[in-house]
């Protein structure tokens, strides 16, 4: 019975440890998009990230290459523009020391391709299409 209750109390122990290092995570791969086909198109990436949270950012720049961004907190947002047949995507990972909120807007010619909220310690964003 003492063997028991000594498993029991790890288990717990055990579960209350990895419940504190959870990953809220969202992620997405499209495909193509449904936008009319063009040479271009205007790409704006948008993230807020709520009081303590600070993320490392990776977007697709105007040549097409992942740019990455360090330590970004507040309000962030990028414009680019990328051609037909680009691979788009927004990866994100934010921590804080206590459950914050992190809201993500993906638009492309001023059309929302997504949109995605967060909440946790730890957000993990990727959102991945590709341009016709």
């Amino acid at each position: 019975m003492k063997n028991i209750f000594y498993c029991f109390l790890l288990m717990l122990v055990l579960s209350s440890c990895a419940i504190s290092t959870m990953t809220t995570f969202y992620s997405m791969s499209k495909g193509k998009i449904d936008v009319p086909k063009k040479e271009s198109y205007s790409v704006v990436y948008q993230a807020k990230f709520g009081d303590g949270l600070t993320a490392d950012v990776a977007y697709t720049n105007e040549s097409g290459k992942q740019t990455e961004l360090k330590e970004v907190n507040s309000a962030w947002e990028k414009t680019v523009s990328l051609r037909s047949g680009t691979h788009v995507q927004l990866k994100t990972f934010a921590t804080a020391k206590s459950e914050s909120r992190g809201e993500y807007k993906i638009l492309v010619d001023g059309k929302v391709v997504s949109e995605y909220v967060l909440n946790g310690k730890k957000l993990n964003y990727t959102f991945a299409f590709d341009l016709p």
